[in-house]
């Protein structure tokens, strides 16, 4: 199966759950701009987000000091060994000691993570997807992780981000401990690894750059202890606010219909085939289509009907009830707005929430 094509067409979710669901091997590549990534999958799991063509663009590696599994000069040390020997990281990894099997496992399964969330706020972009299991690379570990299980988190820290961001809203804030109040008895690692570091004088740019955790990680830790109210926003120390010098009164513009906020834009990136539905409306479109559902093998013969359909059923099942507006699809990430536009063309939408009607005009 060969597919490529542009992600104003086709989103990033819709692909990668094509993948999944027939289970294909082979390497999904994606540019946008200057940067270029590649998932590698085998049977429909994700098993690698690394180019060994790439090594020094190799994301295992900032991965790895960001989180404090390697500092500095141990990451010196073995990008000589790599250049020297022409050994994968990995091998290197665990030859040299600098991480068991078993942690540089949850280091991979969390990178990738990591990786596929930072690919979900691409704006743009294109894709190329090779089905050839001969690309998929074997390293020193190996792991398989599900698509649809990583998609669903990947989603869920898309919109949490933008509500740890109101709260925590400057990088310059700073945060101290809370009067009298006690740490809860049981706090998660990233909460253990950040609660020391509120000590009222560093700003947040400064606890995320030396939590050793991720960005998400940090932010949630911290929005989980400022709601309990462990910590606080210390106000004598939080940015100024200026205030420009008016020079000459003049009338200002209403604003037209409101500003969308970010939220809007980044909540919830939906699966647009969910894992609840997929298997059964995929069978059903290519029995409509007169095709064998098993020798499916890419995105061309999904017609805007059928896409259609997905994304009604998928949004469905996340929210309890069908769009009232064909527009929530694209507003949601269901679909992309140039194929709600062509669904729009080709049929007349209504729907009570419960049901819909669609009427081919």
């Amino acid at each position: 199966m060969a597919l490529q094509g542009s992600l104003d067409d086709f989103s990033l979710p819709e692909i990668l759950q094509l993948i999944a669901v027939q289970q294909k091997s082979g390497v999904l590549r994606l540019t946008s701009g200057e940067d270029l990534a590649v998932i590698f999958f085998e049977g429909g799991r994700v098993v690698s987000t690394r180019d060994r063509r790439r090594s020094a663009k190799d994301p295992l590696k900032p991965f790895l000091l960001q989180t404090g599994r390697l500092t500095e000069a141990q990451l010196r040390q073995i990008e000589t060994i790599e250049a020297e020997s022409r050994r994968d990281l990995t091998d290197v990894l665990l030859s040299g000691n600098y991480l068991s099997s078993e942690q540089l496992g949850q280091a991979l399964e969390h990178q990738i993570q990591d990786t596929l969330h930072q690919l979900l706020t691409w704006k743009a972009g294109t894709y190329h997807f090779s089905g050839d299991a001969r690309t998929v690379p074997k390293f020193a570990v190996n792991v398989r992780l599900n698509t649809e299980g990583l998609l669903m988190e990947s989603m869920r820290r898309m919109d949490e981000s933008v509500r740890y961001k109101e709260s925590l809203s400057s990088p310059a804030m700073v945060l101290r401990p809370k009067a009298l109040a006690m740490p809860p008895k049981e706090m998660t690692a990233a909460e253990q690894c950040v609660l020391p570091m509120v000590d009222g004088l560093r700003p947040l740019r400064d606890i995320l750059a030396q939590a050793k955790l991720v960005e998400f990680e940090a932010y949630e830790a911290l929005h989980h202890l400022l709601e309990l109210g462990v910590i606080e926003v210390s106000l004598s120390a939080a940015p100024q606010k200026v205030t420009p010098i008016v020079r000459e009164a003049r009338p200002v513009a209403k604003p037209s219909g409101g500003a969308v906020p970010v939220a809007a834009a980044l909540v919830a990136i939906s699966i647009a085939i969910g894992h609840w539905a997929t298997p059964l409306l995929l069978t059903r479109v290519a029995r409509s289509e007169n095709l064998d559902p098993g020798e499916v093998s890419g995105l061309q013969w999904i017609d805007t009907s059928s896409r259609l359909t997905l994304a009604l059923e998928t949004y469905r099942a996340m929210h309890g009830k069908y769009p009232a507006d064909l527009g929530e699809l694209a507003a949601g990430h269901y679909l992309s707005p140039g194929a709600v536009q062509s669904a729009r063309l080709q049929f007349d939408y209504q729907s009570d929430g419960a049901t819909y009607t669609r009427t081919p005009r």
